[in-house]
């Protein structure tokens, strides 16, 4: 059974005022045509397939024409809620979208309830998922244990998480293809460099001991850099679509394909991550305003954060990068550490253009040119002259 493994597409996200939904549809084109040329039997999706609970409507269209045109392929495709999607949303989009052979799950739910699912694949394969969204601390431990001792609360949302892989994969069969997908966060697995960590809880995590040396196969979502967690079967994070910031600038995003057979983990071999085609790399680039000019071409392509070091303040740094390289969405001078100015202290009544030159003096670190004090002087005395 031929498996991919796809992840964290965050659609609708707003990032430094721009939406980035063309670089989105390119690489979900992308992965689209793979799945056909290459006659992918299931698509496993672990959750934040929106960034929000209530994205933009061009955002829900992208994600309909790839779950149509998948469906449509031939293959059939599960979906689970990550944390930035609405759970009672995504059940009920499920309705409709199973007519396309995508099943949706926006709830945690037991495994009688729909929480582990049978697919039969067009080859007349069996694969048996068992699925667990994202699930809230609040989801699973009481008010009274989140208000109490942490890490008593933490261990308890970590038996809970132990106990409902334990239910979901008690349906797993011998002669079936054994899947579990998550979205959660695993102690030990890296978050990576991402500006976005803030938003993760190392805290609320589960136990790598408690997945199922039963399952082919462990698709995992939630952190955005694709990595392997050691286990005794296979269980990978597929990570995110895109490069999300500036702190995963560089990092290769890649989708998963799996070739798993009925009753065995699948092996290393059969394993393969395949790059995202279609979006623009994320760059750090630290250089001079005459390197950059030097080398402006070369930087064209994708979205820049620039550095460049500086002796001393340049107000008009931002137009001068920006006119040499429109795609820098962050420019940053690097200036050398000031030394602490002198006490500058003004004696009672100082005049204004005293305090003009203490002002100078604090901010520059060097006194104020004779002429400038002479221009200050003759508009203040303008500013005060009485009609």
């Amino acid at each position: 059974m031929k498996i991919v493994h796809t992840s964290d597409w965050h659609v609708g996200r707003r990032w430094k005022g721009i939406q980035r939904l063309d670089e989105l549809e390119a690489v979900l084109e992308h992965l689209a045509a793979f799945i056909e040329e290459q006659s992918i039997d299931l698509v496993l999706h672990t959750g934040d397939v929106f960034e929000s609970r209530n994205p933009p409507a061009e955002a829900e269209q992208l994600v309909n024409r790839f779950l149509v045109r998948v469906g449509r392929a031939g293959a059939q495709m599960l979906v689970i809620a990550g944390n930035h999607d609405d759970p009672l949303r995504l059940d009920a989009r499920s309705l409709l979208t199973e007519f396309v052979n995508v099943q949706i799950i926006g709830r945690p739910r037991p495994a009688s309830q729909g929480g582990t699912r049978t697919i039969e694949t067009r080859r007349g394969e069996t694969a048996v998922v068992a699925a667990l969204p994202f699930a809230s601390p609040g989801a699973w431990v009481s008010a009274l244990d989140l208000a109490g001792e942490e890490a008593s609360a933490r261990r308890e949302y970590a038996q809970m998480f132990e106990r409902a892989v334990q239910d979901l994969c008690g349906a797993f069969r011998q002669d079936a293809v054994n899947l579990l997908m998550a979205h959660t966060h695993l102690e030990g697995a890296i978050f990576g460099d991402s500006e976005r960590r803030v938003h993760i809880s190392e805290d609320w995590a589960a136990a790598p001991e408690s997945l199922p040396s039963t399952a082919s196969y462990i698709a995992l979502g939630h952190l955005h850099k694709p990595q392997k967690i050691d286990g005794p079967v296979p269980a990978y994070y597929a990570g995110s679509l895109l490069q999300m910031d500036f702190g995963e600038a560089g990092e290769e995003k890649t989708f998963i394909v799996v070739t798993a057979s009925p009753g065995k983990p699948a092996n290393p071999s059969d394993i393969e991550h395949i790059p995202y085609e279609g979006g623009l790399p994320l760059v750090d680039l630290r250089a001079s305003l005459a390197e950059i000019e030097e080398s402006a071409d070369n930087y064209r392509t994708g979205w820049l954060r620039v550095t460049v070091p500086l002796t001393e303040k340049d107000p008009d740094l931002n137009r001068k990068v920006r006119e040499l390289l429109p795609n820098a969405l962050v420019v940053r001078a690097d200036l050398p550490e000031a030394e602490e100015p002198a006490d500058f202290r003004l004696e009672t009544g100082a005049p204004p253009v005293g305090h003009y030159c203490a002002y100078h003096l604090r901010e520059h670190q060097h006194e104020a040119d004779p002429a400038v004090l002479e221009t200050f002087q003759d508009l203040y005395d303008q500013a005060t002259v009485e009609d």
